[in-house]
């Protein structure tokens, strides 16, 4: 406990007292590191750690316990870009020892942000994440818990971070190549534009008659939300549901469920399913269906109900071909996702039994 002057003084000693208190506060609330600040707040410094050094800031790691009663614990900081989404970016990785490259695209979030807030959970402080946030949802702990496939675990826990506490999520290997304040265009960031989600297009296409599934596609890859985000919820809905039908289908526990037994990563956990439940989400929300028609071809943000849509450009520039009449790109995805190679991997054994007649394992 801060234990202040006696503020019945002199005038000079109640101002000297009221100065302190504000240095205080003030000392309290900019400077509330992350797990891994940096000496320099406005950048995103990971430490290179030994393995004594990262297993102590590991087990020192903690995350917001919610209030009793409570479902999530919302922290909204402050936020100098875009109504009610807080200025925080969050990442995720296995450890604490990122590469030095993946550094400097962490880095590139707080440098182009100098109001952001960063933060990185481990698999180990993601878990105490997931368990703190969703203590009302055991549907949720238990999915989370019985992944046994890392990119499954890591698509669902980018969805209940920014579900549990708002802000920017960017995967390891995205560079932030504007401020976040550049994002979005002025007529959107008045209190009464109701913004939930920010999502962009990772591929444009066009509407395919219809009957048939959405062509278009969000990137998970980067994506920003308020806190209790309303179409997140429908997201992580659809997701456990879907994990939980792959395991009924097979009859094994979500623990039991393997790359052999999915279609495709993207349309479990990934990009498609998401894409597919925000629609959704949507359609509930207007009274209407929502699909390509709504957003195919931008070539500006567009607010579509209480979701913004950003063009191709923004977020996946070089997969829809660097286009030059969508504005600039506003982050670069360098692709260095490690999970592709052990699905493309599933899917070979896959279709060699089938070829084989051999069961699924």
């Amino acid at each position: 406990m801060i234990s202040l002057p006696n503020l019945n003084a002199s005038r000079s000693g109640r101002i000297s007292a009221i100065a302190i208190s504000l240095l205080v506060f003030c000392t309290f609330y900019v400077w509330r590191p992350s797990h891994f600040a940096g000496s320099d707040p406005s950048v995103f410094s990971l430490p290179t750690l030994t393995g004594n050094e990262a297993s102590s800031l590991e087990a020192s790691a903690s995350v917001q316990q919610p209030s009793k009663g409570a479902q999530y614990t919302p922290l909204v900081g402050p936020n100098t870009s875009i109504y009610n989404i807080p200025d925080k970016v969050w990442h995720s990785a296995k450890n604490e020892l990122v590469s030095e490259q993946q550094r400097g695209w962490i880095n590139s979030w707080t440098q182009r942000n100098p109001s952001f807030r960063a933060e990185l959970l481990t698999d180990r402080s993601g878990e105490q994440f997931v368990h703190a946030h969703f203590q009302q949802r055991p549907d949720i702990i238990e999915v989370y818990d019985g992944l046994s496939i890392p990119i499954l675990r890591a698509d669902l826990l980018r969805y209940l971070i920014i579900l549990a506490e708002g802000g920017y999520w960017s995967d390891l290997d995205v560079t932030a190549e504007k401020p976040s304040i550049d994002w979005v265009p002025s007529e959107f960031k008045r209190p009464d534009m109701n913004i939930d989600m920010i999502v962009g297009l990772e591929f444009d296409f066009p509407y395919r008659g219809p009957g048939t599934e959405v062509a278009s596609q969000f990137c998970n890859w980067v994506f920003a939300a308020q806190p209790s985000s309303r179409n997140l919820r429908v997201i992580v809905d659809t997701v456990i549901n879907k994990l939980k039908g792959i395991a009924a289908a097979n009859n094994v526990g979500i623990s039991g469920i393997t790359l052999e037994m999915l279609s495709d990563v993207v349309n479990v956990t990934g990009p498609k399913i998401m894409t597919i439940a925000i629609l959704e989400s949507l359609g509930q929300l207007l009274g209407r269906t929502v699909d390509d028609r709504d957003f195919s071809g931008i070539k500006h943000p567009k607010l579509v109900g209480d979701v913004l849509i950003m063009p191709g450009v923004s977020f996946a520039a070089r997969q829809n071909g660097n286009p030059t009449d969508q504005g600039p790109a506003l982050v670069s995805h360098h692709y260095e996702g490690s999970w592709k190679q052990a699905d493309a991997e599933a899917k070979e054994r896959k279709k060699q039994m089938e070829q084989n007649n051999q069961p699924h394992p």
